[in-house]
């Protein structure tokens, strides 16, 4: 027995020595066999608890390792960063449901706020195969909406938080196949959910390293059931107007700062039964968020379910958002009835935003919003380009544009009222401090089927229409020199079905009368809704017809 437990460390120092020598070391941790005072590399002798991984100093190339069907209570504090081309990597090693990390609503040491996972001026990491959850079943009210009044007091929790704090540059961190789901909390901010990202600064320092993040890679996650929101991030680095630059000082007094993360992308994730908001993206440079889904969102508060704010040049393409809830009465967590709950959002203080080959469908109150508060002296919404998407079935409003908005660019759409849909405003221009101006509808099918669906354009200046095809009873229909009315001949103008293609209902039938009417448009795509060319003048609608 002597013999065999020397050798078995004889191995272990071995693989431990190996390890060293190459520079790389992985750790595998085992709730069910691990100890805590095992060498920890080696799948026969695993370490057993989170906290003993919190005490090492990882180094690039390392890799910690948890067992598929394990699961580990706590918060899960990880030290060290990769480098590049040698991430640290977070994941999972064996058979089975993949493992499962939660806090259940503790707060570290030193902490306020409660968080499984916590990343800390880190770099090149890869945290992945993972579920990871933040359920304080004590804090768990027994309905919502909350009613009668009751009050409810929560602790502010995360699934993943990601700071970085005075520290230049942090690259390449990315979130690969998690399920991040069963966060409950504080729903009156908007930073209690499954993911928050932000960039901050000590205040009582008078040299202040601007700071951002290089590569944020967030890809087939599934984020579901947390409140307040899904993923969202902030920074500190956000001051900016229209038109300003750095050390600029702007016209509320402040001086311009704006340093944007980069590289922040989003692709085939799902999100869904978010308190209210799925997915916000603030202080970017040209974010992408593509094949995503966003549905049954917006359940306990008011929400449109994703959106950029403070971005230039975000692009969305390829999603689809359906059934963001809308409460219109006064009884949801904070007794206030919803004021968003579309499927997408062009927020304030975002130049150049597009929204282009995405399925907007059945949402409670819209299916897109662009707008900015004309109460700020340095808020903006310029240059928002809504092309090639197909809206169907949302309530209330279609396209809201709200408050001082500009140059706003909205064309080759299908906007769809079916006969569910009555006294719906199919765009909606209104007031917030303020009106849209400049803003051009071209080469768009309107399809009303409903009874007192409608245009309102409110105090809106310099809204112009060319080449839209208007199908169905529409009161205050616009002026168009190039108006059909005809009937466009989609495929199919039934309701949908609940299979995600439904949208192809709207291919134009080759008799269309739509076909080739459009007007060509400076910076079109080349390519359709489905990636079919587009050559000389386009259809009018989201397909090309090529019969």
């Amino acid at each position: 027995m002597l013999k065999i437990v020397m050798r078995d460390r004889i191995v272990y120092i071995f693989v431990f020595m190996t390890a060293l020598l190459q520079g790389q070391t992985t750790y595998f941790v085992d709730d069910l066999i691990g100890q805590d005072t095992n060498i920890g590399i080696s799948k026969a002798a695993p370490f057993k608890n989170i906290e003993k991984i919190n005490q090492i100093l990882l180094k690039p190339g390392d890799s910690v390792l948890f067992r598929r069907g394990g699961s580990w209570k706590g918060n899960f504090i990880p030290k060290g960063s990769g480098a590049k081309n040698k991430r640290i990597v977070f994941g999972a090693y064996g058979s089975g449901p993949i493992p499962i990390l939660d806090a259940a609503g503790s707060i570290a040491n030193g902490e306020s706020v409660s968080y499984t996972i916590r990343f800390f001026n880190q770099e090149y990491l890869e945290l992945r195969d993972l579920k990871i959850k933040n359920y304080a079943v004590s804090e768990t009210p027994r309905e919502y909406p909350i009613k009668n009044n009751a009050t409810y007091v929560y602790a502010p929790k995360m699934g993943i938080y990601i700071e970085g704090k005075d520290c230049g540059t942090l690259h390449d961190i990315q979130l690969i196949n998690l399920e991040i789901c069963h966060v409950n909390g504080d729903m009156s901010t908007k930073d209690n959910g499954g993911v928050f990202v932000e960039i901050t600064r000590d205040k009582n320092v008078s040299q202040q390293r601007k700071s951002n993040f290089d590569g944020l890679y967030v890809e087939g996650c599934y984020i579901h059931n947390v409140d307040r929101t899904g993923w969202s991030n902030k920074s500190v680095w956000d001051r900016r107007s229209l038109n300003s630059s750095w050390g600029e000082t702007l016209a509320n007094g402040k001086i311009h700062n704006w340093y944007p993360n980069t590289n922040v992308v989003f692709r085939n994730n799902r999100f869904e039964k978010a308190g209210a908001n799925a997915l916000i993206v603030r202080v970017a440079k040209s974010p992408l968020v593509e094949h995503c889904l966003f549905t049954y969102n917006g359940i306990k508060g008011s929400g449109n379910a994703s959106f950029p704010f403070n971005c230039d040049n975000a692009l969305f393409q390829y999603n689809e958002a359906s059934y963001t809830y809308y409460n219109s009465k006064a009884d949801s967590w904070d007794h206030k009835p919803d004021v968003d709950a579309g499927g997408f959002d062009s927020d304030w203080n975002c130049k150049n935003t597009i929204f282009q080959y995405n399925y907007s469908h059945h949402n409670g109150h819209g299916g897109i919003l662009i707008c900015n508060d004309g109460a700020s002296k340095t808020s903006f919404n310029d240059g928002t380009i809504i092309r090639y998407n197909i809206f169907e079935d949302n309530a209330h409003h279609i396209v809201r544009n709200s408050g001082t908005t500009t140059n706003i660019k909205i064309y080759n759409n299908v906007f769809f009222a079916g006969k569910a849909r009555d006294a719906v405003q199919l765009i909606y221009h209104k007031s917030w401090n303020g009106y849209p101006d400049n803003t051009e509808y071209k080469n768009n099918i309107f399809y009303s089927l409903g009874e007192g669906n409608m245009f309102e354009f409110t105090k809106s200046t310099s809204t112009t229409f060319q080449a839209n095809t208007f199908f169905g009873d529409i009161i205050n229909e616009p002026k168009d020199s190039a108006k059909s009315k005809l009937n466009p001949q989609f495929k199919s103008a039934m309701a949908a079905g609940t299979n995600w293609k439904a949208y192809l209902r709207f291919l134009l039938k080759g008799e269309s009368p739509d076909i080739n009417k459009g007007v060509k448009i400076d910076g079109h795509p080349m390519i359709d809704f489905l990636g079919n060319p587009i050559q000389g003048n386009p259809d009018r609608g989201v397909f090309e017809n090529i019969d």
